[in-house]
């Protein structure tokens, strides 16, 4: 189905139950702009896009606009000649997007810089994680601030693999991101861990759903959001266990922080769940900063606004803190530092 072919989609829909779409289209709902292709560099050499031969059928409305408005594709392939991609994304049109397709043929790191000063962004990813093979993989979006970005991602991982994956998201004024992965072989893991920094009037919205599609599988979602002045973040998380996927272990967390009395959040964990011997969990949580916490800080020589900014990395940090590779690990700190002192 064509993206014109397709309905708005209703504020009823689990998907677009706080962002509609009309508020992430770059122009009116019923067009399809020509939409410029992002520049792209690997460890710092520009790659150019190839035309897709075919769009692929979709009836999810916003994987058929990025792909109908945007016909080049960027293929990056991880291999033995390169165990660490450093991907930049960047973004100086008006409006401008972004199809990424990502073959993990071999174990390494993958990570993926989203800069620039456009007013719309797209991004389309999807990736396939080949048997027996650990990627991991690190995204920051530093988009300028009046960017509204529309994000869908496909992962596939196969048998005897894992995705360890780590987003830090700060950019941009409105941000709608649709993350979907597919566990479809024995001992396939996901290891899913997103930190969200929402200021001044920025509204961050995530949709993730995780598939268990084979059993003896295992995913673990952990979204950390905080919130300052009028910030509001939202997450969704649908946790699916298919039939005949015995011996799953799969959980999802969501943790919020709410740093001034107009900021928001919003967490709707939800759990499908079609086989009997698997572990399956999720829960949600908000708070705002402990008072004492504040207290003691400023005993020690910090002002209010500095100890509340300690307070807010130390939240993050703990988002990546326990990932595997040291080269994505060390790549989503430094930006959450860089954030933080800015």
């Amino acid at each position: 189905m064509s993206y014109l072919d397709i309905p708005v989609p209703n504020r009823s829909e689990h998907l677009w139950r706080y962002t509609s779409w009309k508020r992430v289209h770059p122009t009116k709902v019923d067009s399809l702009p020509k939409i410029e292709t992002s520049k792209v560099t690997i460890n710092g050499d520009e790659i150019r896009s190839t035309t897709t031969e075919k769009i692929p059928n979709n009836d999810e409305i916003s994987r058929a606009f990025l792909a109908e408005s945007n016909h080049q594709q960027h293929i990056v392939v991880l291999d033995d000649d390169m165990d660490a991609l450093h991907i930049e994304v960047s973004n100086e049109a008006e409006t401008n997007s972004c199809n990424l397709h990502i073959e993990a043929k071999s174990s390494g790191s993958i990570m993926v810089h989203i800069t620039g000063a456009t007013k719309w962004f797209g991004l389309s990813i999807t990736g396939t994680i080949q048997p027996n093979v650990n990627l991991s993989f690190g995204i920051v979006n530093k988009l300028g601030e009046a960017a509204t970005m529309l994000r869908a991602e496909d992962w596939t991982i196969a048998r005897d693999s894992t995705l360890e994956y780590g987003e830090l998201s700060t950019g941009g004024s409105r941000i709608k991101s649709d993350i979907r992965t597919y566990l479809k072989g024995t001992n396939a893991t996901l290891i899913q861990n997103i930190a969200v920094n929402c200021q001044t009037t920025r509204v961050d919205d995530h949709h993730i759903e995780i598939h268990h599609q084979s059993g003896h599988s295992n995913s673990s979602l952990t979204v950390k959001s905080a919130c300052s002045e009028r910030g509001h973040a939202i997450g969704t998380g649908l946790l699916s266990i298919d039939e005949d996927c015995d011996k799953t272990d799969a959980g999802q967390v969501f943790k919020n922080l709410l740093l001034s009395p107009e900021a928001k959040a919003e967490s709707i964990p939800e759990l499908e769940v079609l086989s009997d011997d698997v572990s399956a969990a999720h829960g949600a949580a908000s708070s705002s900063v402990d008072a004492e916490q504040i207290h003691y800080m400023m005993a020690r020589g910090f002002t209010p606004s500095d100890a509340q900014a300690v307070i807010v990395e130390g939240f993050l940090i703990s988002s990546f803190a326990k990932m595997h590779n040291e080269t994505t690990r060390h790549f989503l700190l430094e930006a959450l530092s860089q954030e933080i002192d800015e």
